[in-house]
């Protein structure tokens, strides 16, 4: 396995921190990785395992105000556009690197709603994509609170706020909650603009899920506690393009890939991915 480091230009001239990971002979594939809020490009060891063996080449890149990338280290931004801008400049960027390959987008928690954003406005060139337990479902607050957040977003946009992330609920294996906690690379803040724009970004891909276009692959845990699993059923229900498959774990906590399930959700991945090559 070759691993490959760099930085390429997101919009607004970010220079964002990207890998990939490819396999010591023939590609069959692309997938690119969306990751989640607070975390980065990194935290995919278990994909990156299961899938560059068989064939796939592995793209990430830390969004702006994560990881490796530049912009505080706080989840803000001034229009969810931004992020589609950014994942557009990279798939740019790897199918540039890529050329003829069929090319997949996989995105998890908050990195699936961006994922399924961006393919509702550019649907075009992808042989499929997976959101893993995607934020489907707005974080539930009392109105003074919801209020107060809005007129911060108007007043102070870059004001900064915890995440509110319950930890434990990442995985039921404690060594990945270990590893996260101490991980320097990962944070637990995001924006007042980011938290209006997250909210009124789940809205609009509800909105308007029937007119997804590509093969789709939703995969959640029904023991989430961080992302609600309705958010991704309604999405899921509403889709019209006949070739979608929702799969539900049961306890399974938020993070599949890491979770005590692993091996199945790994292996179900794969095996979706393959068949759904040319």
């Amino acid at each position: 396995m070759q691993h490959q480091e760099g930085r390429f230009q997101g919009v607004g001239g970010f220079e964002l921190f990207m890998q990939s990971w490819h396999p010591a002979g023939d590609k069959q594939g692309v997938v690119v990785i969306i990751h989640g809020l607070g975390e980065h490009s990194g935290r995919y060891g278990n994909v990156i395992q299961k899938l560059v063996p068989a064939g796939f080449a592995l793209y990430s890149f830390d969004h702006r105000g994560h990881g490796r990338s530049p912009d505080r280290q706080c989840a803000h931004v001034n229009d969810w556009g931004e992020y589609r801008a950014d994942v557009q400049a990279f798939l740019d960027l790897v199918r540039e690197r890529e050329p003829g390959l069929p090319l997949f987008l996989f995105g998890h928690s908050m990195g699936g709603l961006i994922t399924l954003n961006y393919v509702l406005h550019q649907p075009e060139g992808l042989q499929g994509v997976v959101a893993s337990a995607p934020a489907l479902v707005p974080p539930q607050a009392s109105l003074p609170l919801r209020l107060a957040a809005q007129a911060l977003a108007r007043l102070s946009p870059q004001t900064q706020l915890d995440n509110g992330l319950d930890v434990t609920g990442l995985a039921r294996d404690t060594a990945v909650i270990t590893a996260y906690q101490k991980d320097p690379l990962v944070h637990g803040k995001v924006s007042a603009r980011w938290v209006a724009e997250f909210q009124k970004t789940i809205a609009w891909t509800l909105a308007h899920a029937e007119a997804f276009k590509p093969p789709l692959l939703i995969y959640h845990g029904d023991a989430d506690r961080l992302v609600p699993i309705g958010g991704g059923q309604q999405f899921f229900e509403k889709v019209q393009q006949p070739d979608k498959k929702y799969i539900m774990y049961p306890g399974g906590y938020h993070e599949g890939h890491n979770d005590t399930h692993q091996e199945q959700v790994l292996a179900d991945l794969q095996n979706w991915l393959v068949a759904h090559l040319p």
